[in-house]
């Protein structure tokens, strides 16, 4: 067997268990490895993400330092290094996000000057700009894509003492060489596994929703996003990996249904997430009724969803979402001007298909979220406005406010830069949740954060 140590390098401290970890985890503990997790969560006093959210009107307030504590004000890098000197891992593996990749590279060089075990790093970020991760001599393994075959492999060859030279998924950096492995079919979630969440702290299913702490539980029916949205990586990935078939593919039913069965047995779960970035886009009604039949009888627990809003025009569907259980739909509305969303953010979706799906959710008292975006590449101080508006005409119950942030590999990034917005760089502020990092001539970065903790005041307050 061979020891994984997964760092989860949270720098903005909103408490959630990673997906991706913890699937991962589950599935190497299945193979008979030993996992551990460093996570900097609860090592923060500041849950910066949480503030923002709270400070803008996006969540209730919240006492959730009585839960989730008030950080435990320790010096990460040396509580790093005593984890690693005490577990002695076989394999470091990091999970890297655009936002968190800054403060990582200070764990990396720790790592490496520690232990000899190799350093692999995986998600996001390593996907769409693996560049970053060549070039840094703390790295090892990049892996590109889902990690669950590659890890299972490259365990096993550790266990084995195997060259790595070929793993899928991997770019292999031996001796000022970089090797370059064939991409791995896609995941198809076999053998069931569920989600490991043993490895992490408990007070990370503690989640702050509608005034309460709910004990949730996030889950995937699906992966990808057949959508081209110019701010998301998603088109990149369908560009990578087109090699393999249609990105977006759907878990079967049964498979979500007994990890969610067991889950909310284990940690009586109140409170269930799915994490679909779109989750009623459904290869056939059959597939949604077998969901809404299953769900019903045998998890039976008050759900969030996200969807696109073409896909929320039917009553009989909406009806079914709330007899199901469905507390919230979350849709991305991103900005109330019809040109900028048409032109800048690719989102081709009429205000009216908005409008009727606003109402019907109304209609049949199933909460709205409005997902919103501002300081967008060429918006004025008008144009936010013009989604001020447009939240009032959708009667949304709230809104989830974030600032623009421009993400490496995005058809948007590429337009940052080529208009002067950005420079051709990393930025370590880059955060959705607090300011922006562009600077555009008719619209200041003062201005964007002055607006982003006002909107949903002229939202709501303004009627």
């Amino acid at each position: 067997m061979s020891k994984i140590l997964f760092v989860y390098p949270n720098k903005e401290s909103y408490p959630i268990i990673p997906g991706g970890i913890s699937i991962l985890a589950g599935i190497l503990k299945y193979y008979g490895h030993i996992v551990e997790v460093f996570d900097i969560t609860f090592m923060i006093s500041e849950h910066i993400d949480h503030n923002a959210r709270e400070k803008t009107g996006v969540v209730e307030k919240v006492n959730v330092e009585k839960y989730w504590g008030t950080g435990d004000k320790i010096n990460i890098e040396e509580e790093f290094r005593k984890r690693i000197l005490s577990f002695r891992p076989d394999l470091i593996a990091f999970s890297i996000i655009e936002n968190n990749y800054g403060f990582a590279k200070g764990l990396f060089k720790i790592a490496k000057n520690i232990v000899k075990a190799p350093i692999i790093v995986g998600g996001i970020f390593p996907t769409i700009s693996p560049e970053f991760f060549i070039e840094d001599n703390n790295i090892d393994i990049i892996c590109r894509g889902e990690g669950e075959y590659a890890l299972i492999e490259l365990a096993k060859r550790i266990q084995e003492g195997k060259d790595f030279s070929g793993i899928p998924n991997c770019i292999i950096k031996n001796n000022n060489m970089i090797i370059e492995g064939d991409f791995a079919k896609y995941y198809n979630w076999e053998p069931i596994v569920f989600q490991d969440w043993e490895v992490f702290d408990k007070r990370h299913l503690l989640k702050p929703f509608m005034g309460k702490m709910w004990k949730t539980g996030f889950f995937e029916m699906s992966r990808g996003c057949p959508f081209n949205c110019s701010y998301c990586v998603n088109h990149v990935y369908q560009r990578i990996f087109q090699c393999l078939g249609k990105y977006r593919r759907e878990k079967p039913i049964e498979y979500a249904i007994k990890e969610m069965e067991y889950m909310k047995k284990k940690y009586e779960l109140e409170l269930i997430f799915f994490n679909d970035e779109n989750f009623l886009v459904m290869s056939s009604e059959d597939r949604f009724e077998e969901f809404v039949l299953k769900y019903r009888e045998r998890v039976g627990l008050p759900f969030f969803i996200m969807t696109s809003a073409g896909t929320l025009l039917t009553g009989k569907k909406v009806k079914k979402l709330k007899e199901t259980g469905c507390v919230t739909i979350g849709i991305g509305v991103e900005s109330g001007n019809k040109k900028m969303r048409e032109v800048i953010l690719n989102k081709r979706i009429p205000d009216s298909v908005f409008i009727d799906a606003f109402d019907l959710c109304n209609k049949y008292k199933i909460r709205t979220t409005a997902n919103v975006m501002i300081g967008l590449p060429f918006e004025t101080e008008q144009d936010i406005f013009a989604t001020v508006e447009f939240c009032k005409k959708l009667k949304t119950e709230s809104i989830a406010i974030s600032i623009f942030a421009p993400f490496h590999g995005t058809k948007l990034w590429e337009t940052c830069v080529k208009n002067g917005f950005i420079e051709k760089k990393y930025y370590d502020n880059i955060s959705v949740n607090n300011s922006s990092i562009l600077n555009m001539p008719k619209l200041s970065k003062e201005k964007i954060e002055e607006l982003y903790y006002k909107f949903n005041d002229l939202v709501y307050k303004s009627k």
